[in-house]
């Protein structure tokens, strides 16, 4: 019994590799003392020695020489593979420059797609944070929107149990002048909100409580940036500071200071103000219809959210008896990426971009990876040699192919550590690009863990079929000098340049028919004359004194026409279903975009009347209820006739004086909504913007000076800024321009890789061939002749990825285009021209070392012969 225990113990701790010798000296001894002394001593003794072996030069023996031998061997791959290529330098600093520009390709796209799911992600709770959204069928289309009704907050918050903290958050367009002493600041980037604000999202506070910042109306919460702005390095907290605006200056206490706003948030303000206020002073808004706020709710623990959903769905409806519209949740942390619906559907959004680019970015890797693959394929003739001595003198498969693993791991090293430094140094300026301040998470050491894992990936893959391909070669064959030939694997290289190629030319397509598409839209006609045409806020005591700003404007030859309107000619700050004609079928929605105007906006704007005329108050005081319609009103109201109907809109009956040409207010990109353009009816006071013609016969500059001094005058607390309406609406193609930047760039790379991989490919052909190209010569085969030959061998698989990825690349644009009402269609020409510069930059890459082998005298070639 002893004895099978101490052997079990044995076999326990023991090396593998130690145990057979060890056991059998031990049952030897054990032998000998079962002579000498007996069984029962011998079997104590037998223990005894056992355990004597129990020691750390025993125990640990396997896994530091299995360690030891491991390290050494590695360090010897490692070795063989730097000299592998120090001695073939083109071949070493083609794969690594082919590797860094795909790693950093992916590097920079992957950090800027992380930032983007970082979006709104930090908030405590953020799986129990919504936004309600509006679902509501206009003209048969089911459409989403995320503005909802002001009184919708305090009903969710008296009315349901399952909320734990609900806030209105509402941006205020119009700027304040925040005065604290003599310190003066003119600043827009105030917003609205209930006190459970910041109790619902994680700002946090720097000084103050976020439970009570927001609770009394006459507090303030401030950003650190803008409280440094107004105080310096003195105490904000409890101070006093007023806010000034159409002619009324209000006292605020400052409450709480808050961190300055991350950049991973679409929540945009410099200062918070309570919603009490507005309600103290201008009343409770508690209709259902004004769909004015974002609202945002967080749910109790526990709350299940698709039963609560249920719960809200018909709550407009259950208190405004006309009301269809039905509400919905949407998490916040979906917010950024998933905020496109399509016929009441979420249908995707900003993640479309992201997935798009997400995909560039993994094939930039696999290109780098196939043109590896290829130029280490076509080296395999001269290394073929080595791979058989080192067969010959005892190497094993699995050595052979962990050896071509560490080189192509050595140069994915090398590539990665150079990628990093470019990464770096390109960083800013792709963050300005991208419009988002990007960085490395240095201290992180999960980035630093991910970055190693990706680019061991990434040798591996790139290493892996070369490793194998390589390793298999037959020594005996290979000694004799048998050249290595296999149709199987020849294939397979010429379907990676396909794939590489027909990537290449989806890429080249897609930069084209982008680029036309911005083009084409730039080029659309706008509806309004934007040269020459400002607009500046209308605050402080300019609303008041504007008759005499206006006249005064006129009479200094500064400006040729001048209006006020309630918002700029570029955006809509108003819209409603609610407006009623003759004829409307009740029980139809039609979404109507407002323009509120004083008059002259047709001469202002430079419109296009097609009937009737402008809105007029001088010649005509009774145009304070006029109303001019844009065609696509007109057609939807189905008037044939349009001048001096009558539309009703809160109540107030407006006439129509004329009807001018569709002009573009909101994307350029869509279809025109019906709008109208309504005249300031008595009571609704909703001007904020003065669109000021310049005067094209003086300079710019002295026309702004003028108007700026005439603002001095009239409004002299508030400084004068303005806006170009043409540079505003060149702003609305900001996006569209950056992902055409961004395609351009790395669609550059993965050519630019592609064609390392076909500079690969070309080289193993011409080593293949080497004989028959001197056969050829002696032959009587001239230069051009092989030239043409040879470059028709490298050509082909690109004209094959062009016949099979054109398709691709047509319906993959096809699809985007459809994504804007207002586009271009697209064409075969832009497939041809793709096709023609592909296969133009692939022949320049060749055609050099085609000519170079095709030169090359035929008695190098066959002096072995």
């Amino acid at each position: 019994m002893e004895n099978s225990r101490a052997i079990h113990l044995l076999r326990w701790f023991c090396p593998p590799h130690l145990l057979e010798e060890i056991e059998g000296d031990l049952l030897q001894k054990f032998e000998k003392d079962v002579e000498n002394f007996g069984d029962r001593r011998a079997r104590r003794r037998l223990v005894w020695n056992t355990v004597r072996y129990f020691r750390p030069g025993i125990v640990l023996r396997n896994d530091f020489d299995v360690s030891l031998n491991s390290m050494y061997m590695f360090r010897n791959y490692f070795k063989v593979a730097s000299r592998v290529m120090v001695r073939n330098k083109s071949f070493s600093l083609i794969n690594i420059f082919g590797l860094t520009l795909g790693l950093s390709g992916a590097l920079l796209l992957f950090l800027w797609i992380v930032n983007e799911f970082s979006y709104d992600r930090f908030h405590a709770d953020k799986e129990r944070i919504y936004t309600v959204w509006n679902r509501d069928v206009h003209q048969g289309q089911i459409e989403c929107s995320n503005h909802t009704p002001r009184v919708l907050s305090p009903t969710l918050r008296t009315e349901f149990a399952a909320v734990e903290a609900v806030a209105s958050f509402a941006a205020w367009e119009k700027p304040y002048l925040l005065t604290h002493n003599e310190n003066k600041l003119m600043n827009k980037d105030g917003v609205f909100v209930d006190a459970d604000f910041l109790s619902i999202l994680s700002f946090p506070l720097l000084k103050g409580d976020a439970a009570s910042a927001l609770s009394e109306p006459s507090s303030i919460v401030l950003t650190e940036t803008l409280a440094k702005k107004l105080f310096g390095d003195k105490e904000a907290l409890g101070e006093e500071i007023t806010l000034k605006a159409d002619g009324y200056t209000i006292p605020f206490t400052i409450t709480g200071i808050l961190h300055d706003l991350p950049a991973n948030t679409d929540f945009r303000f410099e200062y918070l103000l309570p919603w009490r206020f507005i309600e103290l002073n201008f009343g409770e808004d508690t209709f259902w219809g004004n769909n004015s706020v974002i609202t945002l709710v967080k749910l109790k623990a526990g709350v299940d959210s698709e039963q609560f959903a249920v719960q809200i769905k018909d709550l407009k409806k259950k208190n405004r008896q006309e009301e269809t519209a039905e509400l919905f949740l949407h998490p916040i942390t979906k917010n950024r990426l998933y905020s496109k619906f399509e016929n009441g559907v979420q249908s995707g959004g900003r993640i479309e971009i992201i997935r798009m680019l997400g995909i560039l970015g993994v094939c930039l890797i696999l290109i780098a990876c196939i043109n590896y693959v290829n130029l280490s394929t076509a080296r395999a003739q001269k290394r073929s040699k080595e791979v058989g001595i080192r067969k010959v003198n005892g190497a094993h498969r699995p050595s052979i192919i962990l050896q071509f693993l560490c080189e192509s791991v050595l140069i994915a090293i090398l590539a990665g550590i150079v990628s990093l430094g470019i990464v770096y140094i390109a960083l800013p300026a792709f963050g300005t690009l991208v419009q988002q301040p990007l960085g490395f998470a240095v201290a992180d050491l999960n980035f630093w863990i991910g970055i190693a894992f990706v680019i061991l990936f990434i040798g591996i893959l790139a290493g892996g079929y070369p490793a194998f391909y390589l390793s298999a070669f037959n020594p005996v064959r290979i000694l004799k000098g048998a050249p290595i030939t296999s149709s199987g694997r020849n294939v397979l290289r010429q379907v990676l340049v396909v794939f590489q190629f027909g990537f290449a030319i989806t890429l080249i397509v897609s930069v084209i028919v982008v680029h036309k598409q911005i083009g084409y839209v730039q080029n659309r006609d706008a509806g309004y004359a934007k040269d020459g045409l400002i607009y500046q806020p209308l605050s402080g005591d300019l609303l008041a004194n504007y008759q005499a700003y206006k006249n005064e404007l006129l009479s200094s030859g500064a400006s040729l026409s001048v209006t006020k309107s309630g918002s700029p000619i570029t955006e809509v700050w108003s819209g409603t279903t609610e407006i009623r004609w003759r004829g409307k079928d009740p029980n139809t929605k039609i979404a109507i975009e407002r323009f509120d105007v004083d008059g002259d906006i047709v001469a202002t704007a430079g419109l296009t009347l097609l009937e009737g005329r402008d809105i007029s108050l001088t010649e005509y005081p009774s145009d304070s209820t006029a109303v001019l319609l844009n065609e696509t009103a007109m057609k939807a109201m189905s008037f044939t006739e349009p001048i001096g109907e009558i539309i009703v809109d809160d109540g107030v009956e407006y006439h129509v004086v004329g009807v001018v040409k569709d002009f573009v207010l909101t994307s350029p990109y869509q279809k025109i909504a019906p709008m109208v353009l309504q005249g300031p009816a008595p009571g609704r006071n909703l001007f904020e913007i003065v669109h000021i013609k310049l005067n094209p016969n003086l300079r710019v500059q002295d026309n702004l000076k003028l108007i700026a001094s005439l603002n001095s005058k009239y409004n002299p607390d508030f400084p004068f800024e303005y806006e170009f309406v043409d540079l505003e609406y060149k702003r609305k193609f900001a996006d569209l321009e950056t992902t055409l930047t961004i395609t351009g760039i790395f669609s550059s790379m993965a050519i630019c890789i592609a064609c390392l991989g076909l500079l690969g490919l070309s080289t193993f052909m011409i080593e293949s061939r080497v004989k028959e190209i001197g056969i050829r010569k002696v032959l009587g085969a001239s230069v051009t002749g092989i030239t043409r030959l040879l470059c028709w061998h490298s050509i082909r698989p690109i004209s094959l990825a062009v016949l099979i990825f054109s398709p691709v690349a047509w319906w993959a644009m096809n699809w985007w285009l459809q994504s804007f009402d207002y586009r271009i269609e697209m064409s075969f020409g832009y497939i041809v021209l793709s096709a023609l510069a592909l296969i133009l930059l692939a022949i320049v890459t060749v055609v050099g070392q085609t000519i170079h082998a095709a030169g090359r005298n035929p008695v190098n070639s066959l002096r072995s012969e």
